[in-house]
């Protein structure tokens, strides 16, 4: 008898939107940034996190990060602007 495959219907595995609101110090400097990151859940989005100031910090070894907001973004049902812009 074979197995049989059931798909995991829960959100828990999709790739979702995520508003991270962070403040970065690099050499006595302060930096607020606000991204929209990509992630299935907290964690991974801490990862695309770290990624992204890989990224943008290149030349520093020091990073002192405060994350202010982290949250799931939120979709509307349908286009945000259907009916009221025109171009």
């Amino acid at each position: 008898m074979e197995e049989t495959f059931e798909a995991n219907t829960q959100d828990d595995d999709h790739i979702k939107e995520w508003m991270v609101e962070f403040i970065a110090v690099v050499n006595d400097t302060t930096n607020q940034h606000l991204s929209v990151l990509y992630g299935t859940d907290r964690e991974d989005v801490q990862r695309a996190l770290l990624h992204e100031l890989r990224r943008i910090y290149t030349e520093t070894d020091r990073i002192d990060v405060t994350i202010v907001r982290l949250e799931e973004c939120k979709s509307e049902e349908g286009p945000i602007f259907e009916g009221h812009f025109i171009p």
